[in-house]
């Protein structure tokens, strides 16, 4: 085999390949970057949502309001520590709005709102979840 028949890249080529290859490289290691830390922030989130539940329970106002509406609550079911939440609201299959708070552990409900509204439906979706941390 001759070594002057093997095809030789040009300079072009081998800078374009240089330079995509150190994009590439770039992108991945800055989007491990970036999702590090929010990876630690979506098991803390998951966490503290796994002890939120949403129940609905009967209330006349609801109930006048839209036929079959009945009141939606927030409960914190874990046994010590408050949890400070962001909900998004959904109204008729489409996002409209966010609620905050804190939920207490034992406390009453936190109070959302109806689940129909002129006979459309309503629900609230978290959107973070964290513990609360003692002030010292």
């Amino acid at each position: 085999m001759a070594l002057d028949s093997a095809p030789v890249p040009s300079y072009t080529a081998v800078m374009q390949f240089i330079s995509t290859s150190s994009a590439l490289f770039f992108g991945a290691v800055m989007a491990l970057l970036i999702s590090w830390p929010q990876a630690a922030v979506a098991d803390e989130s998951a966490g503290a949502a796994s002890y939120l539940v949403f129940e609905s329970v009967a209330d006349g106002r609801c109930q006048i309001l839209s036929n079959g509406g009945k009141l939606r609550v927030l409960r914190n079911q874990h046994a010590q520590t408050a949890i400070d939440f962001r909900l998004m609201r959904v109204f008729a299959g489409k996002p409209q709005g966010l609620s905050t708070g804190i939920a207490e552990p034992g406390a009453t409900p936190f109070k959302l709102g109806c689940t129909r509204v002129d006979g459309r439906a309503q629900d609230w979706v978290i959107e973070r979840a964290r513990f609360k941390q003692e002030d010292a």
